[in-house]
């Protein structure tokens, strides 16, 4: 094989690996069966007493909401790595998906499993940036495109932007009384 395709048959390989296993984990998300305790002993101990592994795993399978979004999150990165057009969106998809796995797995599993699982997915983030290396043109024009001759259309006076951090402050308080209908209606639903 020629380099080229053999670096464009590693970068195929990397982008199938990542498929593989986001659909996995995405999958076990969906179907309720990656986290929890399944041992009721370690869970009827005192509080400070079990591992952060076991506690942090217990509250994720505590809440379908967050197991459904994080499992969906996961296959649509992954669907999206499938197709060369939204190669692209999805390892951007999965490379935050991933890091944050990562945080997870350091913060919660290191005491239980070791660094096993921490270095899988590192792992995996390594692959991620290979392929976003791979179409770094692409990216880099994307970034031009995207930030390249942004700017407001009205001019301001100066002392407007002395006023910008007030009017922030206040948004918070606008969105909150906005939103207060869906807030209501997600506290039913989850109720």
């Amino acid at each position: 094989m020629k380099k080229q395709k053999t670096i464009d048959f590693s970068i195929l390989s990397l982008r199938w690996y990542l498929i593989f296993y986001m659909i996995s984990y995405g999958w076990s998300k969906l179907t309720f069966s990656q986290f929890g305790v399944h041992d009721p002993s370690i869970i009827e101990q005192p509080m400070k007493s079990i591992d952060s592994f076991y506690v942090a795993w217990h509250l994720f399978a505590r809440s379908n909401f967050f197991n459904i979004v994080s499992g969906l999150i996961e296959i649509l990165g992954a669907i999206l790595l499938l197709f060369n057009r939204t190669t692209i969106i999805g390892a951007l998809i999965i490379l935050s998906v991933l890091v944050q796995i990562l945080i997870i797995n350091i913060s919660f599993t290191t005491g239980v499993h070791g660094f096993g699982l921490p270095f899988r997915i590192t792992g995996m983030i390594i692959a991620d940036i290979f392929i976003l290396y791979y179409y770094r043109d692409r990216i880099i024009l994307a970034w031009k495109n995207l930030t390249g001759g942004t700017s407001t259309k009205f001019k301001y006076k100066w002392w407007i932007f002395l006023l910008l951090p007030i009017i922030g402050f206040l948004m918070d308080f606008i969105f909150t009384f906005l939103l207060i209908p869906f807030k209501l209606l997600l506290y039913y639903l989850t109720s």
